[in-house]
């Protein structure tokens, strides 16, 4: 279970919409009380999907349609 300085840490990501991505799981440490935990689910963003995210946002620029001229 998580210690109240990591519960305010990820109740502050939720709120702000802050998400966190990365291919390994996320440790967060809070050094006041000794507590270790893993980063929820809720705030970890899969890598596979901000990157297919981003490629959507940013279709290749050497790709020209034709047209029926």
């Amino acid at each position: 279970m998580p210690c109240v300085h990591l519960n305010q840490l990820f109740k502050l990501c939720r709120e702000n919409d802050v998400r966190l991505s990365s291919s390994d799981l996320i440790n967060v440490v809070c050094k006041q009380c000794g507590k270790q935990e893993v980063c929820p689910d809720t705030l970890i963003d899969q890598v596979e999907s901000v990157a297919t995210d981003q490629a959507n946002d940013h279709p290749d620029p050497h790709h020209h349609e034709q047209s029926d001229a």
